[in-house]
């Protein structure tokens, strides 16, 4: 050990590098060069092979600290998506509001029979969903204070532990799902079917055992409306059967009168609402306990869309114009907001074109309100609150209104239809035709008890059914029909002016035609028609005052525009009423007597080119009887 201390260190300072020597003796010694050039080769394939080595574990680190990046990221994806998972099922049995039907206790004698407590509750399960789907309501399904939507199951137990048996847990614990539970048993007579929904006494039902499916099905009503009284109420006064009639509407009518004192707003108003349909749909009370019915529901919930819809359609049939406008545009309104809450999704496009509609028609724009109620029509589209074979009456009123017949005509032989459904509106389209025979007879066809009520409860129909008569000479039968009708109907107003006007009776005329004006600011009728009434007593100043009031208020209204243009024609300005007649043609097209009317101003005004034109214009299209003779007169004057 001593020597081995004692051997000299290498020292790269006072050593030599054994290479460096090798290699300045292999330049002295060139035999000793081969030696040193294969030690040198050797000396580089073996760094080469270190270098491929380390790239090989530089490669394969890198791989691992990779897959490690991986298994990580990997493992937080997972650990989020069960999070997630997890979280979305506490936040659905938070939320969830169905209704589960438990199977029924029942018999072993029954069980093995194939009537187990599963058979029951599905039995159970049909019945609700039969209930549900006959239940008919533009109301929003999630306005509902209790509303289980869809989402209603027969639950059958599992056994162990498993993903069902935790839902179940976690809506048990945090969810708001209704129970219903029961039992059959056998009687000394029978059977009874006991139903209940959660921890209710629930009801029972006994009978024959033939008889378990009729009394499963009353065990479900009572479920029904024990869980969902709106829902039932809205069933009952929905089925008009005879049988049962009235039982059903008085127990409606107690469920709704019992909803009306609650402390919710909304199902307040809704249950007033149902109230209002009762009353509309049923004899006795009619339109006007309807529209305060209404009236009501809308003081309880301002913001109550249908509640305007469902009031402007009652005052649309007891003829009060202003109401009915000002309750469609509120409607309206409410229903172009960005969340419509109250408004069942497949009713909103019916509502919305109707209200949009008729607001259109009450200012007499009937060139807006047409397609907007044909469009009504296309929908196919029938809810407690309205149905698409309105969208083609109005549109059928519409088009008689904008004195466009053959329009009317060649839309019934689109609809494939003769003649309109029966209706208070078949009045208004004979009406508009100025076809007073039938006038008449479609008021015979609405049948005894309908006429009965109509000068109080519908009086729509009732204004031109009394002019019909005064312009056939029934001047005594007019008024005696009209002097029935309340001073609230407008257009009522409107046909007692007309009556006393034709009797030649203006300062009558002229208090009546005050008081229509008086009641229908937004408006324009009532001006037109008293317009009209002293054109035709040789006063156009007074007229002109009176249409361009019209005007104002409907300033698409083609009428007043007509009436403006005549009164011009007999103040000699057939010059100024060319305009006039130009501008009413943008709103009522294919109105013969416009045509006619114009014609005659150019010839006044020399333009015999133009004339001849609306002259040709006027001979295709609807003219009354002396219309076609004046039309004969102008054309050979």
């Amino acid at each position: 050990m001593s020597e081995e201390r004692q051997l000299p260190q290498y020292d790269p300072e006072i050593t030599p590098d054994p290479i460096a020597t090798g290699i300045a003796i292999g330049r002295a010694s060139p035999a000793i060069d081969s030696e040193v050039i294969a030690f040198l080769r050797d000396q580089r394939l073996h760094l080469h092979e270190q270098f491929r080595h380390l790239r090989e574990q530089l490669r394969l680190r890198l791989w691992e600290q990779r897959m490690g990046v991986f298994l990580r990221v990997a493992t937080a994806i997972v650990g989020v998506a069960v999070a997630s998972g997890a979280a979305l099922m506490v936040w659905d049995a938070a939320h969830s509001k169905g209704l589960i039907i438990e199977p029924f206790n029942v018999p072993p004698d029954m069980a093995a029979r194939g009537l187990s407590g599963q058979v029951v509750a599905t039995q159970m399960l049909d019945r609700l969903t039969a209930l549900q789907d006959a239940t008919d309501s533009s109301r929003a399904p999630q306005s509902y204070a209790n509303n289980w939507g869809d989402n209603i199951k027969v639950e059958i137990p599992d056994t162990g532990v498993s993903i069902g048996e935790l839902q179940r847990f976690l809506k048990g614990w945090l969810g708001h799902d209704t129970h219903i539970t029961g039992e059959v048993y056998h009687t000394a007579t029978g059977i009874a079917v006991t139903a209940r929904a959660g921890t209710d006494t629930g009801a029972t039902f006994t009978g024959a055992e033939t008889e378990l499916q009729a009394l499963v099905e009353k065990a479900a009503e009572h479920v029904y409306g024990d869980t969902q009284p709106y829902r039932y109420a809205n069933f009952l006064d929905r089925d008009f059967s005879p049988a049962g009639l009235v039982q059903r509407r008085t127990r409606a009518e107690a469920i709704y009168q019992q909803l009306s004192l609650g402390p919710d707003i909304q199902e307040r108003a809704w249950a007033i609402n149902g109230l209002g349909t009762l009353a509309a749909s049923f004899p006795g009370k009619g339109n006007r306990v309807a529209a305060d019915y209404y009236r009501k529901a809308i003081t309880v919930w301002p913001d109550f869309t249908i509640g305007h819809y469902a009031l402007a359609y009652r005052e649309y049939f007891l003829d009060r114009r202003e109401s009915e406008l000002r309750d469609f545009r509120t409607a309206l309104r409410l229903l172009h907001q960005g969340s419509i809450p109250d408004v069942h999704p497949k009713a909103l496009p019916l509502v919305q074109g109707e209200a949009a509609g008729m607001a259109a028609a009450l200012t007499g724009d009937c060139a807006a309100a047409i397609p907007i109620f044909k469009t009504v029509a296309d929908t196919h589209i029938t809810f407690a609150n309205g149905s698409y074979i309105l969208g083609q009456l109005d549109a059928l009123v519409c088009l008689e209104n904008q004195h466009n017949p053959g329009g009317a005509r060649a839309y019934m032989r689109d609809l494939g239809i003769t003649t309109p459904p029966p209706d208070y509106r078949d009045v208004l389209i004979a009406a508009g035709q100025q076809d007073w025979p039938a006038v008449l007879a479609a008021w015979e066809q609405m049948g005894a008890a309908r006429r009965a009520r109509s000068p109080r409860e519908a009086p729509l129909a009732v204004a031109p059914v009394a002019l019909a008569r005064a312009h056939l000479g029934d001047t005594k039968g007019a008024q005696a029909l009209i002097a029935n009708t309340l001073p609230d109907c407008e257009g009522c107003l409107l046909a007692r002016a007309q009556i006393a006007q034709m009797q030649g009776q203006n300062a009558r005329a002229d208090w009546w035609f005050a008081r229509a004006a008086a009641r229908t600011p937004s408006i324009p009728f009532a001006d037109f028609e008293w317009g009209a009434a002293l054109l035709q007593r040789g006063q156009p100043d007074n007229a002109i005052e009176k249409f361009k009031l019209s005007s104002q208020k409907g300033p698409h209204f083609a009428d007043p525009l007509e009436g403006w243009g005549e009164a011009l024609m007999l103040q000699n300005r057939s010059d100024l009423a060319l305009a006039k007649f130009e501008e009413a043609a943008r709103y009522a097209p294919n109105w013969g007597r416009l045509h006619l009317k114009w014609g005659e101003a150019a010839h006044y005004a020399g333009n015999d080119a133009e004339a001849k034109k609306q002259f040709a214009i006027a001979a295709t299209l609807f003219l009354t009887p002396s219309e076609e003779s004046e039309l004969g007169r102008a054309k050979h004057g």
